[in-house]
């Protein structure tokens, strides 16, 4: 019943249009009620007590500085370095600028490590481009809102921290399980490309000479370095994961100084969006922490586990269900939030069917992404929609084939544990 009062008020308010934190904590303040701690003392100490114990880590100070490090690449001005490289290298393919696509999200996300800066940061220019080559809007924009999950699912990204910290989990561990991952992802959308986009009829362009891709990596090639310099300074043990966020910092404002394009404007609004999105974030975090008080305080999580495993003691299909609930639950409900949520009250059953809590980390945070590009409410449909200056239901029209290969690539992640596990095992050991 307690499980019931949160979800229930959490889901009926939302549908009303409060916001995520407010409903959570509405059902979860019933749930302290329900369950008889409802005294004025007990209240009053019961939910902030949670709050602040949920919020008081160290480790959390990681991930404001990852996201400032997003928000000053982005305003340093790195689109056109990025597009122009990533055109000198694959814009001669087959499906070139489609190609092109892909490969500015693998190095824009790389530098940002969110899907949303993704769609907003190079959007605008890739999404002109393929139409002056005559590629229809909605292609672009759909292909521009599918590849933009590359980034926080292959490189250092807020999704992989907050699941190394709620999960309890190594942070080293988590930034290398991407890659496996993100290579394939990668490797399917190009496939993809290749064989949707030959209807269009675009012609091919010439090869760059290696003189050409030389010069455009020189451009901006150092700033490519910046997930490269997190990884290797964390699983070197040269720096904490806090320290590395600090490091991703300074990295790109140096960046900005090199390339004469930091400005003070630039530095305000990279400060007071990582503000207002750390502020949402600690508050989801303190809130979701009392609301995982309350469920175990109920024993909700041993009861859910003794229910699944009750319907099934099979790994496989224990992940098949994973697979449909994250899905389901991402079309809804931000990834950053739902994880939160969901951390806690999915570990016992992870470690109950045996699998490695990194391995379902991906799983978790790739499934809730694809949420992010997925209709009725993907933020980044919303993004896509204004910068390419087409209905909301053509990019949700345009979205839907690529979900084929963003969800084989999810199945292919939750059946294939050694793609995940293979880079942290080889470099870190099997912990």
């Amino acid at each position: 019943m307690v499980a019931l009062t949160i979800f229930g008020l959490f889901i009926g308010l939302m549908v009303l249009g409060v916001p995520v934190i407010l409903s959570l904590a509405i059902g979860t303040l019933a749930a302290i009620a329900q369950i008889g701690l409802a005294d004025s003392f007990r209240t009053l100490y019961v939910f902030p007590l949670n709050i602040l114990e949920g919020i008081d880590s160290p480790a959390l100070l990681a991930i404001p500085f990852f996201i400032l490090a997003g928000h000053l690449m982005t305003a340093i001005g790195l689109t056109d370095r990025i597009f122009a490289l990533a055109n000198s290298m694959v814009g001669h393919m087959k499906a070139g600028l489609a190609q092109v696509n892909v490969v500015c999200s693998l190095f824009f996300g790389g530098v940002t490590g969110s899907a949303i800066a993704d769609v907003a940061g190079i959007g605008n220019l890739v999404i002109k481009q393929m139409e002056n080559r005559g590629y229809p809007t909605s292609f672009a924009a759909a292909l521009t809102v599918a590849s933009s999950v590359i980034g926080p699912t292959m490189w250092p990204s807020v999704p992989l921290l907050i699941y190394a910290f709620g999960a309890q989990v190594s942070v080293e561990r988590m930034f290398l399980a991407g890659i496996g991952p993100g290579t394939v992802l990668v490797l399917a959308l190009m496939v993809y490309n290749r064989v949707v986009a030959k209807r269009y009829n675009v012609p091919l362009t010439p090869r760059q000479p290696i003189r050409k891709i030389a010069g455009e990596f020189s451009r901006s090639g150092w700033a490519l370095l910046a997930p490269l310099i997190i990884i290797g300074s964390v699983i070197s043990g040269v720096a904490s994961p806090v320290e590395a966020g600090v490091i991703a910092c300074a990295y790109t404002l140096i960046l900005g100084i090199a390339y004469r394009t930091l400005s003070f404007v630039g530095i305000r609004h990279a400060v007071s969006e990582t503000v207002m999105l750390f502020g949402s974030v600690l508050l989801v975090i303190g809130v979701s922490a009392a609301m995982s008080w309350v469920l175990t305080y109920d024993q909700v999580p041993q009861r859910l586990a003794q229910s699944v495993i009750g319907l099934t003691d099979n790994k496989y299909v224990f992940l098949f269900i994973v697979i449909v609930f994250f899905l389901i639950i991402g079309t809804v409900l931000e990834n950053i939030p739902a994880m939160v949520i969901l951390i806690p009250i999915m570990m016992p059953l992870v470690d109950h069917f045996e699998i490695d809590r990194v391995h379902f980390g991906l799983i978790m945070v790739y499934g809730l992404l694809i949420g992010i590009v997925s209709p009725p409410v993907g933020v980044s449909l919303f993004i896509v929609t204004k910068i390419s200056r087409i209905t909301f239901d053509q990019v949700c029209t345009a979205i839907l084939p690529f979900l084929i290969p963003l969800i084989a690539v999810l199945v292919i992640i939750a059946y294939a544990p050694g793609l995940v596990l293979f880079v942290p095992d080889l470099l870190l050991g099997d912990m």
